[in-house]
């Protein structure tokens, strides 16, 4: 029962491993050539293409692969593209007017507006995904990954001149359809996909199940990125979002093991003919474990860690990893538990416990970072990973013993 998807996760742990890598070396490439202010703005740039992403998304990815888990037929992943695309067209308007009208962004508008092209890009990277994850084929997700950050890595290395952030965002969009030829290569393979004309009526059955996961996920993308990167920018400047910046990357990344995981058996949780049970006990006390093993060696690593990838003027970097590190035991076992309380039909509470999340998240950063910093936001973040991961708790406790 475990075979499966500890290889699917194990593919894509390796898989990471290598983007890991050649992430680190752009990272560290970026730091340095553009310096902590400009490097500042790319984190911000960055952080609102993630809540636009999440929009763009809406529960569509999640809700995806549970339907077409449970009944894998070419109506159901048809309609999933047809609600996907929408739903970018209205992140990429959505994003347009804040990018021209929000003071944040001004300097840099229109480098904002290259960004937001990738939205589509990755919305279709996203149906990729549900296709291989649905099938189980997560090693073909894990090459048509790695081709992005390559092909950026590669131009790069191959660029000698100087890098401005329009050059960036533009070698982005290049990077990402040289992937996205790759992953239609290669979905080609597992199925066939034939894209037909709206059917309304299925558009707003699907959106019933959706809607109530697409508002936790942009919910979560706003307090997990967006609150802390703008509220930094407005009452403490640029250059501390760059410091912040770095440090979250770090964590986020090493917050992936988790997220292979639950993807992996997901699919799985989603059957019938699962004995969830047990399958839900080996998982905890993995993630368990793992997550006290990566608390500990962060620690001791981060300022080896930050030296490495930012270099001279990121030193700030290695308190906030130290504490943003310590999130990392709720966010593991909040994965498993999100995802299984998912795989129950529980987008609804989801909803409920993003929107308390959001609303606590947002307070305390108010309050806090004005008095302490930015080590106020990653203590925050902590905060919210334990009350995401309790609450979540609780809805999945009381939505088994309603089945029993």
């Amino acid at each position: 029962m475990m075979k499966k998807p500890l290889m699917n996760t194990l593919v894509q742990i390796l898989g990471k491993l290598g983007t890991l890598a050649i992430s680190l070396l752009t990272t560290g490439v970026l730091t340095r050539k553009l310096g902590a202010m400009n490097y500042g703005n790319f984190v911000l740039i960055s952080s609102m293409f993630v809540f636009l992403d999440a929009l763009a998304d809406f529960g569509t990815k999640t809700i995806g692969v549970r339907e077409v888990a449970k009944e894998d037929t070419g109506e159901v992943v048809e309609h999933i593209f047809n609600l996907r695309l929408l739903m970018a067209l209205l992140a990429f308007g959505i994003g347009m007017v804040v990018t021209w009208n929000w003071s944040g962004l001004a300097g840099i508008r229109w480098e904002t507006s290259i960004s937001l092209v990738m939205i589509f890009l990755t919305s279709l990277a996203g149906f990729w995904e549900i296709i291989f994850q649905s099938r189980l084929r997560m090693d073909l997700k894990v090459v048509m990954d790695l081709c992005f950050p390559l092909a950026f890595l590669v131009w790069l290395w191959w660029w000698k001149g100087p890098i401005s952030l329009m050059l960036i965002f533009g070698a982005y969009l290049g990077a990402r359809l040289i992937s996205l030829v790759v992953g239609a290569y290669l979905v080609s393979g597992v199925g066939k996909i034939a894209v037909k004309k709206m059917d309304r009526k299925k558009l707003r059955e699907l959106w019933k199940m959706t809607w109530p996961m697409g508002m936790f996920l942009m919910m979560f993308a706003t307090y997990d990125r967006a609150i802390d990167s703008m509220l930094i920018q407005n009452f403490l400047g640029p250059v501390q979002v760059g410091w912040y910046g770095l440090a979250y990357k770090v964590y986020g990344a090493l917050l992936q093991p988790a997220y292979f995981y639950v993807n992996s058996i997901f699919p799985m949780m989603s059957i019938k003919e699962t004995p969830k049970k047990k399958l839900f006990i080996n998982s905890a006390w993995l993630m368990l474990g793992s997550s006290i093993l990566l608390i500990i060696g962060v620690y001791f690593t981060a300022p080896l860690m930050i030296g490495i990838l930012g270099g001279v003027g990121f030193e700030p970097a290695i308190g906030v990893l130290r504490i943003l590190i310590v999130a990392a035991l709720f966010s593991y076992m909040g994965h498993l538990v999100g995802f299984t309380l998912i795989s129950q039909g529980g987008e609804g509470e989801m909803l409920k416990l993003g929107a308390i999340a959001l609303v606590s998240n947002l307070v305390l950063n108010l309050i806090l970072i004005p008095r302490y910093g930015f080590y106020a936001a990653a203590w925050v973040t902590v905060f919210t990973e334990a009350i995401d991961c309790g609450m979540m708790a609780y809805y999945l406790r009381k939505r088994i013993r309603e089945q029993v």
